[in-house]
């Protein structure tokens, strides 16, 4: 946004200063534009390869009539998983009623070694063909010949398939079961068919998330001599959440909750730094809950599942970012090993030079009270709980075939890639990693992309509140100038309560 330009003077181009001012600003222009083009590129990307394999109506897979490819088929009239006939429609556009062990079943895409004779032939697993009398670990394999990641992308066909028998697999010689459901589930039956009385709990659970997080901020603040009320602190909390959705541009949620804190403080830097605390103390929290919770589920979960490795990294990035923060804190408050590392050189080479020692001191002030940060990490967990169990009850309402403690791997870890800003509102991310660690549970694209858009829902509805203080309170986005005027604080030397 640009500030007002009525009591300006006219720019002189030919001014040295005003031409370097003018370059800086376009330089800030582009970087907004490019950084714009990425976010909502990776959104777009994320987003249409979502529609690309989301079905609104139930489908089956069937042996292609050309080639013997599976292929994606509407159910006319709605089955069950156990059911002996499947009305489908065909392809070509025509009705047929299918039997049960006609079907394929959708199957992970590994790589399969064959003995053929002495000769070693490698496949590509495309699907299991259905056998009623069989357990699902018989099923025949539906192969082809392997495939590069380009035309696995686009699903490119490499002739014919073949059926091959799961035992006479060399490698991998355990395939396991097949978790996936025979009737993969769309979007308007699940919706249908939702139960609503989940849904209203779901709903109704989640303003916890704002009074706990008004809590916390309220008493960060405190700490900083910076007294508001916590009616205040609530109400800045919800404009914050109510500009993060729903206001376009760059002025987000957290530097509205900045300016306005610092409007009525002398103590701005510190206004500023109880925001940017506030931030990272919630995001380690969620950080140490979705490790800790993935690392007992990579102990638990079986080898073959895709989902145990994906939840070792989880549990690995958020070891390496927890410590990596207590690494970063132990040089930042030691002295001399601030001196060995340079970062006291690099922050004696800052601009602003007076903020970053207000910074500075404001980080001492938390050092000095370390079970103040430790309450505000452990306070934080029942907001991340809260989410978890919103979600939780979203995905029975919808009956996603997830145990209900497995939610308390596939929430955090979902919540946390959306909390990342490479896309808007974690668009695209948060379901690439729902489909992810929830396929295996035979959850279809449609049922996560079911949970991620409950969990975005909730919040957006209850952030729509915000906009009622928003209203009553006259709060509007600060303009570039005003936004600056963080920048430039004065005298601290007093502080001004701050009522409701």
């Amino acid at each position: 946004m640009s500030s007002p330009a009525e009591n300006s003077p006219t720019p002189n181009d030919d001014d040295p200063a005003i031409g370097s001012a003018g370059g800086k600003r376009a330089s800030g222009g582009l970087s907004r534009w490019l950084k714009f083009a990425l976010r909502w590129g990776i959104a777009a990307l994320g987003i249409w390869w979502v529609l690309a394999n989301l079905s609104l109506h139930d489908r089956v897979l069937i042996a292609g009539p050309n080639d013997g490819w599976p292929v994606s088929v509407r159910l006319v009239e709605a089955a069950k998983e156990e059911s002996e006939q499947f009305k489908v429609r065909m392809p070509d556009g025509s009705a047929r009623t299918l039997r049960r062990d006609e079907l394929l079943v959708r199957a992970d895409p590994v790589r399969v070694t064959v003995d053929e004779n002495g000769v070693r032939a490698r496949y590509d697993q495309l699907a299991r063909k259905v056998v009623p009398a069989d357990p699902r670990e018989r099923w025949p394999i539906v192969a082809a010949a392997p495939r590069n990641l380009w035309q696995r992308f686009w699903n490119l066909h490499t002739g014919s398939v073949r059926l091959i028998d799961p035992t006479a697999a060399v490698a991998p010689r355990d395939l396991g079961s097949v978790p996936y459901p025979i009737v993969e589930q769309g979007l308007l039956p699940m919706l249908r068919n939702a139960d609503p009385a989940y849904l209203v709990i779901a709903l109704g659970i989640f303003p916890i998330v704002y009074f706990i997080t008004a809590w916390r901020w309220h008493v960060l603040l405190k700490a900083l001599s910076i007294y508001i009320t916590f009616a205040r602190a609530l109400q800045l909390n919800m404009v914050g959440a109510f500009y993060n959705t729903f206001m376009p541009g760059s002025t987000g949620g957290d530097l509205l909750k900045a300016w306005y804190i610092a409007k009525h403080t002398k103590l701005r830097t510190r206004a500023v730094m109880s925001v940017i605390v506030d931030r990272i103390l919630g995001l380690l929290s969620l950080i140490i809950m979705g490790g800790t919770v993935a690392t007992v589920q990579w102990t638990r979960l079986p080898a073959d599942d895709p989902a145990k490795t994906w939840c070792g990294r989880v549990a690995l990035g958020a070891l390496l970012i927890c410590a990596g923060t207590v690494g970063s804190l132990v040089v930042f408050y030691h002295p001399t090993l601030r001196r060995i590392t340079g970062l006291a050189w690099f922050m004696r080479r800052l601009p602003m030079q007076t903020q970053v020692n207000k910074a500075v001191e404001t980080m001492e002030i938390y050092r000095r009270r370390p079970w103040l940060v430790l309450w505000a990490i452990v306070v934080t967990f029942p907001v991340h709980a809260t989410v978890v169990v919103s979600a939780t009850f979203a995905g029975l309402a919808f009956g996603l075939p997830l145990p209900v403690t497995y939610y308390w791997v596939v929430v955090p870890v979902v919540v946390l890639a959306g909390a990342i800003p490479i896309s808007p509102q974690g668009a695209g991310v948060m379901e690439f990693f729902a489909i992810l660690l929830t396929r295996r549970q035979g959850a279809t694209v449609s049922q996560a992309f079911a949970l991620t858009m409950s969990i975005r829902l909730v919040q957006i509805l209850w952030n729509l509140v915000g906009g009622i203080f928003v209203v009553r309170g006259n709060y509007h986005a600060p303009t570039e100038r005003e936004a600056e005027e963080l920048t430039s604080d004065t005298a601290e030397s007093a502080t001004v309560e701050l009522t409701k």
